[in-house]
């Protein structure tokens, strides 16, 4: 619970960061992750609640299930949520990343969020709420609500944040370098899906795929 907690100011980022479906049914949405737009249909998805402890979750939980909202716990689509199956939670927030790499960074900086304290308060869930429609919407190329105050910056000033952050975190581990390398490549290239967007057609997008892909093997 206190990993969920940590995560929660943060999570637009992450999303932001990852966004990768500015395109449905072969038309432009408008958003950079309409993933995550389609996603937050259902009753539990998005971010999860502030938890006061094991039990705050456990009768959350069973009250909606009381709802029918939902049939078990299995449905428990919170971004962040405990496993089931082993003792750790699991963070669903990214969209689906193009490369290998941004699959790591966005790993490294989830570990380092959970082992580093948190830096502010405790956010508003309406406001947490708005700043994961702006980074759906915006990603990592247009502009950030903070959780807190909903103020807009840029987002990759916000995304720059939290690798500061956590910087002592990733330098422990020896991976602040990597991200540091990532995050330069996205602020010259930007996102997935302002990477998918500059495509002229289906066909340069897989060529350009395949080239990074190379690349990166």
């Amino acid at each position: 619970m206190h990993a969920s907690n940590k995560l929660r100011t943060w999570l637009p980022t992450l999303l932001a960061l990852s966004a990768n479906s500015p395109i449905y049914e072969g038309e432009e949405t408008g958003y950079a992750s309409w993933r995550s737009m389609v996603w937050s249909r259902w009753p539990v998805s998005g971010p999860p609640p502030h938890w006061d402890g094991p039990e705050h979750y456990d009768e959350t939980v069973d009250a909606i299930i009381s709802t029918q909202a939902l049939l078990d716990k299995a449905m428990v689509y919170w971004d962040v949520r405990p496993s089931a199956d082993h003792p750790t939670v699991e963070v669903r927030v990214a969209d689906i990343p193009q490369l290998a790499t941004e699959v790591i960074v966005l790993a490294e900086l989830i570990r380092a969020l959970v082992v580093s304290e948190p830096s502010e308060q405790r956010v508003d869930d309406s406001v947490l709420r708005a700043a994961y429609w702006r980074a759906s919407r915006d990603g990592v190329d247009g502009l950030a609500a903070d959780p807190h105050t909903g103020k807009l910056s840029p987002a990759f000033d916000r995304a720059q944040e939290l690798v500061e952050h956590v910087a002592v975190a990733l330098r422990d581990r020896g991976t602040l370098s990597t991200v540091e390398r990532q995050m330069d490549w996205l602020r010259h290239n930007g996102s997935g899906a302002a990477r998918q967007r500059r495509c002229p057609d289906p066909e340069s997008l897989v060529d350009e795929l395949i080239a990074r892909t190379r690349e990166e093997t």
